[in-house]
């Protein structure tokens, strides 16, 4: 049977008008998180849930 851990993240998003910069820097974190191996799982109470399988 496999195996999953999960991670709570909730994402501080700085204040400013740049959108750009903003996406930019979710998007690489989110990226940073895919390289280790998490998957996006869902959000709810503040937070989004990753996951990835245990390895054996």
């Amino acid at each position: 049977m496999k195996k999953y851990e999960y991670k709570f993240v909730s994402f501080k998003i700085p204040s400013g008008f740049d959108y750009e910069k903003k996406v930019k820097k979710l998007e690489f974190y989110w990226n940073e998180l895919g390289m280790q191996g998490w998957k996006y799982c869902r959000e709810g109470n503040g937070f989004t849930v990753f996951m990835r399988e245990l390895e054996r």
